[in-house]
C-alpha cells in the first residue's frame, strides 16, 4: 500500500523522534562503556570499524564523488578528520569526568557554533537577532561546563565539559567545510566519504598510540558498541534523511532539541545520573538560544 501525501509527514515526524531518541542513548551508551573501562580510543575505533562497511557501500551507491578535485579531496579529508577523529575523541574523553546528560547539553550549542562561524565568514547574514540568540546559548554553555557539575570551580571539574565544548566546536566546523561540497555531490555522498576518511584517522591515531585494539570489549561491550555504530551511526542517519525527503530542513532541526533531553532522562534511569537545575537551566538557554538564532 503506498502512503498518502499527509501520510508521509507524519512517517518524516515518527523516524525523526526515534533518532532523538537513540542519539539521546548514546551519549549513555559511550559513558556506560568508559565506566566499564573500555578506552575513549577503542571506543570512538570499534564504533567506526563496525559502521564503515555501511558507509562504504552507502557511497558506491550515492554515485562516488566521481571528477573530485585535489582541494575538494583535501575538504573531504580535513571534514572526516574533523567530525569523526576529534569530535569522538573528544566527546568521549570529555564523557570520562562528567555525566552523559551533561555532555549532550553542550553538544546541544553545536548549532549555535555553526552559526557563528558561518556569520563569522560571511557565509550568513548577521543580524542582533541571530547575535542574542547566540549570546545566550553560549551563556547557557557557561553555565552548565562552570555550575552544572555541582562541584567547586577547578580546573578537574571543568576539564570533561570543556573537552565536549571542543567536540561541539569541531563539528560546528565540519559543517561548514563540507556546505560547498553539498551540492555537486550531495549530502550523502559527502557523509560516507568524510565518515570513512575519519575512520583511517582514527585507526592513525590508535596505531600511533599503541592502542590499535579493541580487546578490552567484552559481549556486553560490543552489544553497546553495535548500537553505536549501526543503530546511531547507520540506521538513525538514513533515517534523518529519508525524513528531510518530506520535511523542511527546519521543522527537521527543530527535533534536534529533544536529544540532550532524552540523554538526561536516559542517564538518570539507566546510570543513575543526578540532574541539576544548573544543568536544566543551561540546557534550556542553549536551546531557545539556537531556536532564537537560527529562526
Amino acid at each position: 500500500m503506498h502512503m498518502t501525501a499527509r501520510s508521509l509527514p507524519r512517517t518524516a515526524h515518527l523516524l525523526l523522534a526515534c533518532t532523538v531518541v537513540v542519539w539521546g542513548g548514546a551519549f549513555v551508551a559511550i559513558k556506560r562503556l568508559i565506566d566499564d573501562g573500555v578506552g575513549v580510543q577503542e571506543i570512538a575505533l570499534a564504533r567506526y570499524l563496525v559502521a564503515a562497511p555501511g558507509f562504504a557501500i552507502a557511497l558506491v551507491l550515492a554515485g562516488g564523488m566521481r571528477g573530485i578535485s585535489r582541494g575538494e579531496a583535501v575538504r573531504v579529508a580535513a571534514a572526516g578528520l574533523l567530525v569523526v577523529t576529534i569530535y569522538h575523541l573528544a566527546l568521549n574523553q570529555g564523557e570520562e569526568t562528567t555525566t552523559a546528560g551533561t555532555a549532550a547539553v553542550i553538544i546541544a550549542c553545536a548549532p549555535a557554533i555553526t552559526l557563528a562561524m558561518a556569520v563569522s565568514s560571511g557565509l550568513e547574514r548577521f543580524s542582533s537577532r541571530r547575535a542574542g540568540g547566540l549570546m545566550l546559548a553560549f551563556l547557557g554553555v557557561l553555565v552548565v561546563i562552570l555550575l552544572g557539575a555541582g562541584q567547586h570551580l577547578s580546573a578537574s571539574a571543568v576539564r570533561g565539559p570543556l573537552l565536549v565544548l571542543a567536540a561541539a566546536a569541531s563539528f560546528a566546523a565540519y559543517n561548514v567545510i563540507v556546505k560547498p561540497l553539498l551540492p555537486g555531490y550531495g549530502a550523502v555522498a559527502v557523509t560516507c566519504a568524510a565518515s570513512l576518511a575519519g575512520t583511517a584517522g582514527l585507526l592513525v591515531v590508535a596505531a600511533a598510540s599503541g592502542e590499535a585494539t579493541t580487546s578490552h570489549l567484552t559481549g556486553g561491550g560490543w552489544v553497546l558498541v553495535g548500537y553505536l555504530g549501526i543503530v546511531c551511526t547507520l540506521a538513525a542517519y538514513l533515517a534523518w534523511t529519508l525524513a528531510l525527503r518530506s520535511l523542511d530542513a527546519s521543522s527537521a532541526v527543530s527535533f534536534l532539541y529533544g536529544v540532550p533531553v532524552c540523554a538526561v532522562a536516559i542517564g538518570a534511569l539507566t546510570l543513575g545520573e543526578s540532574v541539576s537545575a544548573w544543568v536544566v537551566g543551561g540546557g534550556v538557554m542553549i536551546v531557545g538560544g539556537v531556536a532564537v538564532a537560527a529562526a
